[in-house]
C-alpha cells in the first residue's frame, strides 16, 4: 500500500463524515435553539465570505448568468432552507437515505433524458435497489411526514444543479463559490427583511457551532476533502462516496441524537448505499472486469 492511499482514505473518511454531520446538525438546530431560516442564513453567510475572493477572481466561469441563476436556485439557500424544514418532521437518517437516493436515481433519468447517456444493467440495478431501500427505508420510520417528501424535492434539485454543473463545465470551486455568493446576496436581505428569527435568543455557542459547520466545514473543508481523495484514491474510488451517506448518518444520528435504528433502518440504509455504488460505479467495475476477460494473456 503506497503512502497516498491511507492519506486519500483519510480525505474521504473526512469529507463522508462532514456531509454526513451536517444533515445531523441541521436536525439537531431545528430541534433546539435555532430554525430552518436562522441555519440557512449562517450557512450562506459564512461561506458567502469566505468563498468570496474565489467569485470575486472567477465569477460564473463558463456557466453564464442563466445557468449561475439555476446552480443558486437548485443548490443553494432554496435547497438548504428546504432540506431545514424537512428534518423538522423526518429524521436526519431520512435525508441521508432520500436526498442522495432520489439524486442519484434522477440523475440517471434525466441523463439519459438530456445527454442520451446509457443506463445498463448495472445502473438499472442500482436504480432498483436504490428505490428497495428508499420505500424499506421510509417504511421502516413509521408514518410518512412532510419531511420525507420534501427530501424527494432536494433530490431531484441536487440531481438538477449536478446536471447544470455538468452542462456548463464548471471547475468544482467556481460552482461553489457561485452557490455561496449567490445565495448570501439574494437571501440574507430576505432574511433580515422578512423571515422569522430565533437567532437572537439562541445560546452564542449554537449559533458558532452551526456557523462554522455549515459555513466553513460543509461548504469549504468537504470540497475540498472531496477533490483531494479523488486525486489520491482514483477517479472510480472518490466517486463511491456518496454511496456512504446514508450509513454514516444513519449512525451519527443514533450517536448524537439518539436516534433509534431498527434493523429495518439498518438493512434499508445498506441497501440505499449498495444501489447507490451500483449507479456511481457499477458500470465502470464491470467494463473492466469485461475487458480483463477478454484480453488474452501472453504466454
Amino acid at each position: 500500500m503506497t503512502r497516498s492511499i491511507p492519506i486519500g482514505l483519510a480525505w474521504a473518511a473526512a469529507a463522508i463524515l462532514i456531509w454526513s454531520g451536517s444533515l445531523v446538525m441541521l436536525r439537531l438546530g431545528v430541534t433546539t435553539s435555532l430554525n430552518a431560516y436562522d441555519l440557512t442564513m449562517l450557512r450562506f453567510g459564512v461561506a458567502g465570505v469566505v468563498l468570496l475572493p474565489v467569485f470575486w477572481r472567477h465569477g460564473v466561469g463558463p456557466a453564464g448568468p442563466v445557468a449561475a441563476g439555476a446552480m443558486v436556485v437548485l443548490f443553494g439557500a432554496p435547497y438548504a432552507l428546504l432540506i431545514s424544514l424537512a428534518l423538522t418532521t423526518a429524521p436526519s437518517a431520512a435525508a441521508g437515505a432520500l436526498n442522495p437516493g432520489v439524486m442519484a436515481i434522477a440523475s440517471v433519468l434525466v441523463g439519459r433524458a438530456i445527454f442520451g447517456d446509457r443506463i445498463g444493467g448495472a445502473r438499472s440495478m442500482g436504480i432498483a435497489v436504490t428505490a428497495l431501500g428508499i420505500a424499506l427505508f421510509t417504511r421502516a420510520g413509521g408514518a410518512i411526514a412532510k419531511g420525507h417528501l420534501i427530501l424527494v424535492g432536494t433530490g431531484v434539485m441536487w440531481a438538477g444543479y449536478a446536471l447544470t454543473s455538468r452542462r456548463t463545465d464548471v471547475p468544482a470551486l467556481t460552482a461553489t463559490a457561485i452557490v455561496a455568493v449567490g445565495s448570501a446576496v439574494f437571501y440574507l436581505p430576505i432574511y433580515l427583511f422578512a423571515l422569522p428569527k430565533e437567532v437572537g435568543t439562541a445560546p452564542a455557542a449554537d449559533i458558532l457551532l452551526q456557523a462554522v459547520f455549515q459555513g466553513v466545514l460543509v461548504s469549504v473543508v468537504a470540497i475540498y476533502a472531496f477533490n483531494r481523495s479523488a486525486e489520491l484514491l482514483g477517479p472510480v474510488a472518490g466517486a463511491t462516496l456518496p454511496a456512504l451517506i446514508p450509513v454514516a448518518t444513519l449512525g451519527l444520528g443514533v450517536l448524537v441524537l439518539g436516534e433509534v435504528a431498527g434493523p429495518l433502518s439498518l438493512g434499508s440504509a445498506g441497501l440505499v448505499a449498495a444501489g447507490l455504488a451500483l449507479i456511481l460505479v457499477g458500470p465502470r467495475v464491470i467494463g473492466r472486469i469485461t475487458t480483463k476477460r477478454l484480453t488474452p494473456t501472453r504466454s
